[in-house]
């Protein structure tokens, strides 16, 4: 994949190439966030689909297809996070296994703060006359993307995949 997607930003103009090779891991968390998109997508509605046909309660159904949604979409993130965006190599099962579950855990945080933002925000701007207004509701599942994609980059660049320091020799 790396080699694809680097074939087509050397055929682009040195203005846009410098651009790209300038801020690499911004773009590749960026692209590699839109196929994680992608999976999230796949994997609710399949679930969806098949709990729909077992006449499943909707709010059982709506609760197990974003789990299973959540799981896949985290895991696929690791592995592309790790591999395309900031080449992490791990060279002990320790430090994988490591890695692996301070992703998971920053993702755990950056999920219930947005929990807690979409609530907060629904209440204090989206709720008109005890009913939330779709719009309102929209931007703040906006405003609230927006700062967990901030806080997952952070997390993952500076704590999860920090490059480590090779000693001087």
């Amino acid at each position: 994949m790396e080699k694809a997607i680097h074939w087509i930003i050397d055929h682009l103009p040195k203005p846009l190439q410098k651009l790209w090779y300038d801020h690499e891991s911004v773009w590749m968390y960026i692209l590699m966030g839109g196929l994680t998109t992608v999976v999230s997508l796949v994997f609710q509605m399949l679930p969806t689909a098949l709990f729909n046909t077992m006449h499943m309660a909707n709010w059982l159904n709506t609760g197990l297809s974003t789990t299973i949604s959540w799981i896949f979409a985290v895991t696929f993130a690791f592995f592309t996070n790790k591999k395309y965006v900031f080449k992490s190599e791990t060279h002990t099962r320790a430090a994988f296994w490591r890695e692996f579950y301070m992703f998971y855990g920053a993702r755990l945080v950056t999920y219930f703060l947005e929990l807690a933002i979409m609530e907060l925000g629904n209440h204090f701007f989206a709720t008109v006359n005890g009913e939330i207004v779709t719009w309102r509701s929209l931007l703040v599942k906006i405003l609230a993307q927006v700062v967990i994609l901030v806080l997952n980059y952070i997390f993952s660049k500076l704590v999860i995949f920090k490059k480590k320091e090779t000693p001087e020799q």
